[in-house]
């Protein structure tokens, strides 16, 4: 799969849950009850950055949020996508190197205050197989000494395994259910019979959202014939047939190449992803170092969202503008 805007399951992901309002539901429907009864009534707050390392973003997409608790205090939801089709028994480390980088970064910017911010970690599952492992850390270690166990790491995270999940619990807010409903399904090899099933919500979304969701059907592991997607909508949504006739009358459609219209949507997606980025990398070094130079500024702005997670990564610790960017 090409990696032309670092993967079309992150951008996919990214898009359906950097909505602040969709992020809540996604919280709020999947989280432990015990954790949802501790969130305030204000809506997460995006943090633009990735954790994730840099071999491991075909797999792997992540969002932080700051949330707040009803008692008041700030702490933060980290949500890791797992895009693999398998899954992976070593998610739990991954997982606890981001949230320990999570914790780094707030250290560093906070100018080493204390106590830390609780950090929740949640991870979702998008293979086909379900989640059959355990979301408790110490279990990596296997059988250990009962004195040797008070010394070992250990947390658990939440698991959204959307495998298991029947598609009404998804969630109850349409649009969040079409993209979830399409993460789902995406890597199932009987997407192409499901396809009713997948776009069911199509008669509630706008254009931009279905166009997304077609793109990242039409761009996924799975393939979707342009004729099975075009007789689908039409028995969906009959009413808009001149409209649905105009997205399929395009070459690119009918050859399955997805270069215009369609992918324009998800890049643009990724552009202005790798702009919010910029903009946040930007305001980081001029904090840390003072005014930048107006070809640094160039160079950030012209940069893909992974070279800009980098040389972020880098900007905390760096003692120096040139440290960040000279081994890039």
């Amino acid at each position: 799969m090409s990696k032309q805007f670092t993967n079309i399951h992150d951008v996919f992901f990214k898009k359906a849950l950097s909505d602040p309002d969709l992020a809540g539901a996604f919280l709020r429907e999947h989280l432990p009850r015990d954790l949802v009864n501790l969130l305030g009534s204000e809506p997460p707050e995006p943090i633009p950055g990735s954790f994730v390392d840099e071999e491991l973003r075909e797999h792997h997409s992540d969002l932080l949020f700051r949330i707040h608790l009803k008692a008041g205090r700030a702490a933060f939801a980290y949500v890791l996508m797992e895009h693999k089709s398998t899954p992976d028994r070593g998610a739990r480390l991954q997982l606890l190197r981001y949230v320990v980088r999570v914790l780094s970064d707030w250290y560093e910017q906070n100018k080493q205050q204390l106590p830390l911010p609780p950090v929740l970690p949640l991870l979702a599952n998008q293979g086909p197989e379900g989640w059959a492992i355990s979301c408790e850390f110490a279990d990596l270690f296997g059988a250990v000494p009962e004195p040797l166990r008070p010394y070992l790491p250990s947390f658990r995270h939440a698991l959204v395994d959307l495998a298991q999940l029947d598609n009404r619990e998804l969630s109850v807010q349409v649009r969040l259910r079409a993209f979830l409903k399409a993460l789902k399904y995406s890597r199932r090899a009987d997407l192409p019979e499901c396809i009713d099933i997948v776009l069911a919500e199509v008669p509630a979304l706008g254009k931009k959202d279905l166009l997304v969701i077609l793109t990242y059907l039409n761009e996924g592991p799975i393939a979707v014939s342009s004729r099975m997607m075009h007789e689908a909508l039409l028995r969906l949504v009959p009413d808009r047939k001149e409209q649905i006739m105009g997205w399929f009358s395009q070459p690119y459609y009918e050859q399955g190449i997805a270069e215009g219209e369609l992918r324009g949507e998800l890049r643009g997606e990724a552009r202005g992803e790798a702009r919010g980025e910029a903009k946040a990398l930007v305001r980081l070094l001029k904090k840390r170092f003072g005014e930048i130079p107006a070809s640094i500024c160039e160079q950030i702005f012209a940069a893909n969202v992974g070279s800009i997670e980098v040389w972020a990564e880098r900007a905390f610790v760096a003692a120096d503008l040139e440290s960040v960017f000279g081994a890039n």
